[in-house]
């Protein structure tokens, strides 16, 4: 079984939460959090003894704050707290979501300071560790106080509440986790099914109740989730950007590490540095010489003779061995450009002048060619003079006349945008984490570690601890605040949703780039052959302007609603779990638009064979191709190979790849 992680209230990573939500972990709580934890109860029940009143022990909730219960009706107030809040509604939430969830609740409990016994974590970790899935609704958190009504149907699985559910023990199947279960997945967590299952339901006692569902973690869970996958995106997203690069003949000079240096922002430099790295090799980016044009020209060829071999005048088996002629010097060009001469991102007239040269014999044999045919008695020439016409213009194009000085925005500043989006990556996980560590329900039970004159308790022996504990002293350890509140949380959302929604959008500008025959360097329109009979790539560009577009739709910001509740005691809200469930569905939706940006440029790179793409582009071609991913040659159903891609995506195999690559090669400045 694999190795328990240590639950200490503190120093939560999120590889921790990963290993826990998605690997099937289970944790344990550290001695040094069920001492906290004991101590913080001991004052709890000092108050309860002393009658003191303190809100949720001894009042009401929300705007009934002032109402005084009996000590005596504890037991029945943390019940009825758990009974009349568990009312979400929406599809439950993923299982690693719960697991993490659950995980979150136990590690913000462990720091001690809610008051709650040690038992009630530990049947917390008990969920995790038995693989028991409780039913937790998406919709119905305000994000203050905290997530009420979710974590409320949690804790009715933790209490053996009928009206909580459980995931069937026979829906569930080793190694592969919950997603999208419908609600015939679920039974009544009775006493008697958790039991036969090994769970012992749990007795709320004083202010235990409050303190399972006055917090933030549903948000976070789902927060710190997103930022594991965002960053696996992020990466993907760059390879993705690399394949453009070497599928438009990008110039290179954006990636120039002193440009990158006059703006120092942390996140532009590292992308910048990864995309420097994944198109070193390409010799598709270091010559001059455009081989898709090169390559339409020998297709045309290749029509024209087919064209021609049905002509009986002697004129056009002539013309013929002179095309083909024509062919084989261009096959030996291509096949010289593999070993070419040397060549910077700085090229020079020189440069291009030595492939123009290269080419000025095939166009000559060309030109009289079709100039043979203009003049020929043969029948009905008229393709194959239009084929040659196209095989001059596309030798023509096949070396520019000038070396090329800067690309559309969607590769010269894939910088600056993804590297933006690494430093939005970088700050949330910061705050989540943050509040994954933070001790967020209300009122606090902050334990004394000194008496009324200054003298310290002996917080090693319990008993001696609580002899030592007055009722005055136990009161000023009370502390009702805010820190339920999600703000941190839904900002933090809000402003990765932002970001992603740009990694997609970007993504799809290089798409559109790529399919379309006005600005992809030479590349066939919509990247297939006969394209009117064929709609090739068209479509993909669509889906992607669709997730793009509903991106944008959800990027706006929950956290700038608030609505007032509990009779206005609780007059303003976070919206932080509906930030978090929207950040979520936009990374989905990136992920879904990096995939077809990845289809494409692999598409798109058949055409500037047999020059090699950089390594970057080589090793997500073989990942493509090793996972079954082919060139289209006429029209497919390409919706599989887009859910294939975005499997590999979320599973993180082109993360892999990449990050093994941007550590694995010294940084330079061309290709």
């Amino acid at each position: 079984m694999s190795k328990s992680i240590e639950v200490r209230g503190q120093g939560l990573s999120l590889e921790s939460v990963i290993q826990v939500a998605r690997e099937g972990r289970a944790a344990h709580l550290s001695e040094g959090a069920k001492a906290r934890m004991a101590r913080s109860r001991a004052v709890v029940d000092r108050l309860l003894e002393e009658r003191v009143k303190v809100y949720g022990l001894t009042t009401g909730f929300g705007s009934k704050k002032n109402v005084f219960i009996d000590p005596a009706e504890t037991r029945r107030l943390q019940r009825n707290l758990i009974r009349s809040h568990s009312c979400g509604v929406g599809e439950p939430l993923d299982e690693d979501v719960t697991r993490a969830t659950i995980l979150l609740r136990a590690n913000t409990l462990a720091r001690g300071m809610s008051g709650v016994r040690v038992k009630v974590v530990q049947a917390l970790l008990r969920l995790l560790e038995l693989r028991i899935v409780p039913f937790i609704p998406s919709k119905g958190s305000l994000g203050a106080s905290g997530d009420l009504a979710p974590l409320s149907h949690l804790a009715l699985v933790l209490t053996g509440e009928p009206e909580g559910r459980i995931v069937a023990p026979e829906r569930l199947r080793e190694g592969q986790l919950c997603e999208r279960l419908e609600p015939d997945a679920f039974v009544p967590s009775t006493p008697e099914r958790l039991r036969s299952l090994g769970f012992e339901p749990v007795s709320l006692e004083a202010k235990e109740g409050l303190a399972l569902n006055n917090g933030t973690q549903v948000m976070t869970a789902i927060g710190l989730l997103t930022i594991h996958d965002a960053r696996r995106l992020t990466l993907a997203a760059e390879g993705a950007c690399a394949m453009s690069f070497d599928a438009l003949k990008a110039v290179l000079h954006c990636l120039d590490p002193r440009l990158h240096a006059a703006r120092p922002h942390p996140g532009q430099q590292e992308t910048a540095r990864h995309l420097r790295r994944f198109v070193r090799g390409s010799q598709i980016l270091r010559l001059p010489l455009n081989m898709a044009y090169v390559n339409a020209a020998i297709r045309s060829l290749k029509e024209a003779l087919f064209h021609l071999a049905s002509q009986d005048s002697p004129l056009a088996d002539d013309i013929a061995e002179r095309v083909r002629g024509v062919e084989e010097a261009l096959d030996g060009l291509r096949q010289d450009a593999e070993a070419p001469l040397a060549y910077s991102p700085r090229s020079d007239v020189g440069d291009l002048e030595t492939y123009r040269q290269a080419l000025a014999g095939p166009k000559q044999e060309l030109s009289g060619a079709y100039r043979s045919l203009l003049s020929s008695s043969l029948g009905d020439v008229h393709l194959a003079q239009r084929a040659l016409s196209d095989a001059l213009a596309s030798l023509e194009a096949a070396v520019p006349v000038m070396p090329p000085v800067q690309d559309n925005y969607s590769l010269r500043c894939a910088p600056q945008v993804i590297g933006a989006v690494r430093q939005v990556v970088d700050h949330v996980e910061q705050v989540l984490l943050t509040e994954a560590n933070s001790a967020t329900d209300n009122p606090l039970i902050i334990p004394p570690e000194v008496d009324e004159g200054g003298a310290p308790l002996p917080l090693d022996d319990l008993d001696a601890y609580r002899a030592r504990l007055t009722a005055a002293l136990c009161r000023a350890c009370v502390r009702s605040g805010g820190n339920f509140h999600g703000e941190p949380v839904a900002l933090a959302m809000d402003y990765l949703a932002i970001g992603l929604s740009e990694l997609g959008n970007i993504s799809e500008r290089r798409v559109a780039h790529m399919v379309d025959g006005h600005l992809n360097q030479g590349l066939p329109s919509l990247l297939i052959h006969h394209a009117g009979l064929n709609s090739g790539f068209m479509i993909p560009q669509y889906t992607a302007a669709a997730l793009v577009s509903e991106n944008k739709s959800m990027a706006h910001p929950a956290s700038v609603d608030s609505i007032p509740s509990c009779e206005n005691t609780e007059d303003h809200v976070s919206m932080g779990t509906i930030a978090a469930r929207k950040a979520r569905q936009i990374l989905r939706c990136s992920e879904e638009v990096v995939a077809i940006e990845l289809l494409t440029a692999f598409q798109a790179l058949h055409f500037r064979r047999p020059l090699r793409p950089g390594v970057a582009s080589r090793w997500l071609t073989e990942l493509l191709q090793g996972n079954g991913v082919t060139f289209v040659e006429e029209d497919r159903a390409l919706h599989g190979d887009i859910a294939l891609v975005v499997r590999l995506i979320r599973e993180g195999a082109p993360t892999e790849l990449l990050e093994g690559l941007s550590e694995g090669l010294e940084d330079g400045g061309g290709a």
